[in-house]
């Protein structure tokens, strides 16, 4: 890919660390991966680590702004949480260095608060959602372990919440008895849509959740099936909590096959308009919009 990069963006995650090449505007000329997230890391830890992975693209003198989990509590740099709403010029005015990188930019997260009281918190999501160009009143769905739901106006980050979908999908399965015998996810789109179409009509999810063994038992859902129809169970579940907004665009930003899992619960949810984007592109893209504004 032709262009000259201009600023080292990173993405450190829970489990995994991305390191990109950034070009003006946003793309991405190159790309590194490392499995060392920040939940494994000591403080101390963070800038070997970035070192070793990045070591001769930090040689180059290049600005380095890293979103995601290194500003979390106990990790490289504690980051304070800036309230909603929240855009691109509050990121970067409430951005700081860690004592051993001052070579290094850490962006904050971002929080909710009701009556004065701290009730929803993100930390990476923020960058991906600054970097899309979406009308007023849109939602932007960040799915994965703990799920995303945000509300944007006017390219800012106005009210958010989080639904612990998949790390409930995981406990779950290893956990109890309706995951004894419970195939992989991904198997059977039917199955899927079946659970999806309960959770839309039964909101009692823990009541839901014991219809994987009652299917089960009346030979209507086999074990092979039966993951597809829990994650359908969970996915509908966040669908129809976040109902009134079906007449807002979405945009859906994590991994493809997760993605299109949503865009599918959606739909059948009675969402009508569902985009999705790339999730390092969107990064790279937030990442840029804020290394900008700290230059102004």
């Amino acid at each position: 890919m032709n262009g000259q990069a201009r600023l080292i963006g990173v993405d450190w995650g829970t489990s995994n660390l991305r390191v990109m090449r950034i070009a003006a505007g946003g793309a991405v000329l190159d790309s590194r991966s490392d499995p060392r997230g920040a939940g494994g890391l000591t403080p101390d830890q963070f800038r070997p680590v970035l070192e070793q992975v990045a070591g001769d693209w930090l040689n180059q003198g290049l600005p380095v702004l890293v979103s995601g989990m290194a500003g979390a509590r106990g990790k490289w740099r504690e980051m304070a949480y800036l309230p909603c709403p929240a855009g691109v010029p509050d990121l970067a005015t409430a951005v700081a260095s860690p004592d051993d990188a001052p070579y290094v930019v850490i962006v904050p997260g971002v929080a909710l608060f009701e009556d004065g009281r701290l009730k929803d918190v993100m930390r990476g999501e923020e960058t991906q959602v600054v970097s899309l160009d979406v009308s007023q009143d849109a939602v932007v769905v960040g799915p994965g372990t703990h799920s995303k739901w945000i509300r944007t106006a006017d390219g800012r980050i106005m009210d958010f919440r989080t639904f612990m979908t998949g790390e409930l999908f995981a406990a779950i399965r290893q956990g109890t008895i309706l995951g004894a015998d419970m195939g992989e996810p991904g198997a059977d789109d039917a199955a899927f849509a079946a659970g999806v179409d309960r959770a839309l009509h039964d909101t009692a999810i823990t009541a839901a959740l014991f219809s994987v063994r009652v299917e089960g038992l009346a030979g209507r859902l086999s074990p092979a099936w039966a993951a597809d129809y829990l994650s359908g169970l969970l996915i509908g579940a966040e669908v129809v909590a976040q109902i009134d907004a079906k007449d807002r665009p979405v945009i859906l930003i994590g991994a493809p096959a997760l993605c299109r899992r949503y865009a599918d619960a959606l739909k059948q949810g009675g969402f009508h308009d569902v985009r999705t984007a790339d999730s390092a592109v969107a990064t790279a893209g937030g990442l840029w919009r804020i290394h900008e504004a700290l230059r102004r």
